[in-house]
């Protein structure tokens, strides 16, 4: 132990006796006695979205993303069974973070909650666009100081990065986001379109995500019928499940069109 000590106090003269404690305290023994993820919400039958982790949700501009969150989102808050899809374990509290949109459209997901949920005391909704991303990062952390919540969602994460194909910042980013998920004890869903070409996750910053996150959701748009628009399970870490569809009804508000949700394994990444 003395020479571990001395060989890290040589490499990082300030403080290194901190960071040794720090870095010796990850240490993880099968007799540690600890705690199961907390998950938050089921689709269908299947556990996902804990606390300690990050989603990734991806489609290509206009594929309906925003709707299938407020899907997400209505489930989590209200604590609800929406549609026998979105099941939430419990109500939860939520950070929502829109750094595309103007304050009216912004205001149009609140609404959507309110009015599926019938409440929005537990939804925190802040549009972030102005801000420049260095900015946004700052004002998300004083957020997450102030409402202390079980989930934050940021649509979308590409507007934390000046470059999303910069492999340096967008690693930073997304280290950034897994020290959230474990100090403040929640899960991060971030919102990225994806590629027009290959249906991957964009840039760098996306291939970060791909490889952080306990799952990553894809929207796409029925090739048949344009009003409707699928959710699929393309990545995850044990059990998924088979896509179903989604419209945006006369009343601006997304309901299920198909059910039939299976548990499929996704043993394999298609990125």
């Amino acid at each position: 132990m003395e020479l571990i000590k001395k060989d890290i106090i040589n490499v990082v003269p300030d403080e290194s006796l901190k960071f040794l404690n720090d870095v010796l305290s990850k240490r993880i023994k099968a007799s540690d006695n600890i705690k199961e993820s907390e998950y938050l919400l089921r689709i269908g039958t299947v556990n996902k979205f804990s606390k300690g982790n990050i989603s990734g949700w991806i489609g290509l501009a206009k594929s309906k993303k925003t709707f299938a969150l407020t899907m997400f989102v209505s489930a989590l808050v209200g604590g609800l069974k929406l549609f026998d899809t979105f099941n939430a374990n419990a109500s939860s509290s939520v950070l929502y973070i829109d750094t595309e949109q103007s304050p009216a459209d912004v205001q149009k997901i609140t609404k959507r909650v309110k009015i599926m949920v019938g409440s929005e005391d537990k939804l925190f909704m802040y549009g972030l666009r102005p801000l420049s991303p260095k900015h946004r990062i700052e004002a998300i952390k004083i957020l997450l100081d102030k409402h202390k919540v079980d989930v934050l969602v940021i649509d979308g994460v590409r507007d934390l990065v000046m470059d999303i194909n910069n492999a340096v910042e967008s690693t930073e980013v997304m280290t950034l986001l897994m020290r959230w998920s474990f100090d403040y004890d929640l899960h991060i869903a971030t919102v990225l379109h994806q590629n027009k070409g290959d249906g991957n996750s964009r840039g760098h910053i996306g291939t970060e995500l791909n490889n952080k996150s306990e799952a990553i959701l894809r929207v796409t748009k029925d090739e048949n019928d344009s009003s409707v628009s699928y959710i699929e399970e393309v990545f995850g870490r044990g059990k998924g499940f088979d896509k179903f569809s989604f419209r945006v009804n006369d009343n601006g508000l997304p309901e299920i069109v198909s059910l039939g949700i299976e548990d499929v394994d996704l043993n394999v990444a298609p990125f």
